[in-house]
């Protein structure tokens, strides 16, 4: 059996995709894999650490831990230089806890963060065997940001000519822990908080980037599989730091789809049913971040359309009976 740590930090209203992820993770793992699940939070409550236990019991391959994180970086985060980065990202101050789990897991020298906005579609374990002995971190690079001027365009010329070729987004990654304590690299990620000159538009990535500038390594992009991604094939004008043949892999087979931006819950990304199939299965509630989707939307209005459709069917016909009877009787 082979062990793998994997993290998560999320707040208490992102329980329910936690609980999608965590499912397919596990549904999905090979036999001979057996996850270390762990969840950095500052106010996840007992009922809900307890449903995502039961789902992890359920699959019986991984265990999982939750550590309270006391509120780690709060204050930071009230007075950072941050912000949403567009109208569909809402950042908090657990968002930056993930930059920090080498002080979280002092014990762990290599481990797997994971967002929870995921479905994922394959066994993932290889990933882990991805050598980093010489880089702090290993994501998978910005598939964006050469279409997209916006995406990088806070960051100061310098830390920009450096990183537009190298940046890695969110969604996974894989974090040499042993090497970011040695080289103390969480203090120089401190310093980047606090510096009110550098401007955090992405605030967990661009905090990792900066921090581990030349010492970070690349995923493949099938590891991070953008609903939105085919569409933008389609335009001649798109380009991309990936290889059409990369993107379209990513596609083709995903190792782990992102609903980076538009979410299943609030929203008909392209391979919605996935999630929501999921979802259903498990019989979840829906809380506060849900939003009527249009997908749901859209099957209330067929039901009502076909109600409407049977019941001008149903009078039509006894309307049609009745002018027989009366023709006959004629």
């Amino acid at each position: 059996m082979k062990n793998i740590p994997i993290f998560f930090a999320f707040d208490n209203n992102y329980t329910v995709p936690a609980a999608v992820a965590f499912y397919s993770l596990l549904n999905k793992a090979n036999n001979d894999i057996f996850y270390e699940m762990y969840v950095l939070h500052s106010d996840i409550n007992t009922e809900n650490q307890n449903t995502l236990h039961n789902i992890v019991k359920k699959a019986g391959n991984a265990e999982l831990k939750f550590i309270d994180t006391q509120g780690f970086m709060s204050d930071e985060w009230k007075k950072g230089s941050f912000n949403k980065g567009h109208d569909n990202s809402k950042f908090t101050a657990d968002t930056l806890i993930r930059c920090f789990a080498a002080r979280f897991f002092p014990n762990i020298d290599k481990i797997i963060y994971s967002d929870v906005d995921i479905v994922v579609m394959d066994d993932i374990s290889e990933l882990y065997d991805i050598d980093i002995e010489n880089k702090y971190i290993a994501g998978v690079k910005s598939v964006f940001s050469k279409y997209k001027p916006y995406e990088l365009s806070h960051l100061s010329n310098n830390y920009y000519n450096m990183l537009k070729d190298s940046y890695i987004g969110g969604g996974i990654w894989l974090m040499n822990l042993k090497k970011i304590r040695e080289d103390n690299i969480e203090d120089r990620m401190i310093d980047i908080v606090k510096d009110e000159n550098i401007i955090k538009r992405w605030p967990d990535q661009d905090i990792i980037n900066i921090a581990c500038l030349n010492k970070i390594g690349f995923l493949p992009l099938n590891y991070i599989s953008y609903p939105y991604l085919q569409d933008l094939l389609k335009l001649p004008e798109f380009t991309s730091n990936y290889s059409r043949e990369e993107m379209y892999d990513s596609i083709i087979n995903p190792k782990i789809i992102h609903y980076a931006a538009m979410k299943p819950w609030n929203g008909t990304p392209r391979y919605a049913d996935i999630w929501w199939a999921i979802f259903e299965y498990l019989k979840l509630p829906k809380t506060s971040i849900f939003k009527e989707s249009f997908k749901h939307n859209k099957t209330k209005k067929y039901k009502l359309l076909f109600k409407i459709a049977l019941t001008i069917s149903v009078i039509l016909a006894i309307s049609l009976i009745i002018i027989l009877i009366l023709f006959i009787n004629l």
